[in-house]
């Protein structure tokens, strides 16, 4: 366990979650790096739109030179949540935003099941994915963090980066 004399976190209420997201995607100057379990985009799902506005938001800040990458977890055994990550995987970069799916990190574990965003020296740390439910009815906890325990998530998420992988050559594009 690691101790962060230096660091921050400030509870985020369950309803503000998306809020407090949205805001620092549309605020981050520098980098938005975000790793998550299940990222659905689909608009039968996405009923309230609120994923593709987080998702525009992404592809907005892409556009002014921010450095963002998203990472989804590949190894699953729910076809909905492999068809959910996929087809988010594929606007992403239709969009050209890069993102990976992570499908092992060794030998014995598989996927990710890590939620947190970075923006800038910020990060988001929490229970929510990326869904339509996450943002309006579950019940989900998660924490704004300021300090080095951000720099150690940044770590965290470079190894899974590192590890990730692209859409499948099949997949059309």
């Amino acid at each position: 366990m690691t101790t962060f004399t230096d660091s921050q976190a400030v509870r985020i209420d369950d309803r503000d979650y998306f809020d407090v997201t949205l805001a620092s995607v549309e605020a981050a100057k520098r980098r938005i790096w975000a790793s998550l379990f299940i990222y659905d985009i689909r608009p039968g799902q996405d009923l309230e739109g609120l994923v593709l506005e987080l998702t525009t938001a992404l592809i907005e800040r892409r556009q002014c030179g921010v450095d963002v990458r998203v990472l989804m977890t590949g190894h699953v055994r729910t076809q909905n949540i492999a068809v959910a990550n996929l087809a988010s995987g594929l606007y992403l970069a239709g969009a050209g935003v890069p993102q990976r799916r992570i499908f092992s990190t060794d030998a014995e574990r598989n996927g990710s099941h890590a939620k947190f965003a970075i923006f800038d020296d910020t990060a988001v740390l929490g229970s929510q994915n990326w869904t339509d439910d996450a943002f309006t009815a579950n019940i989900e906890d998660a924490v704004l963090l300021t300090g080095s325990a951000v720099h150690e998530l940044a770590a965290q998420f470079l190894t899974l980066w590192d590890n990730g992988k692209g859409l499948p050559k099949n997949v059309a594009r």
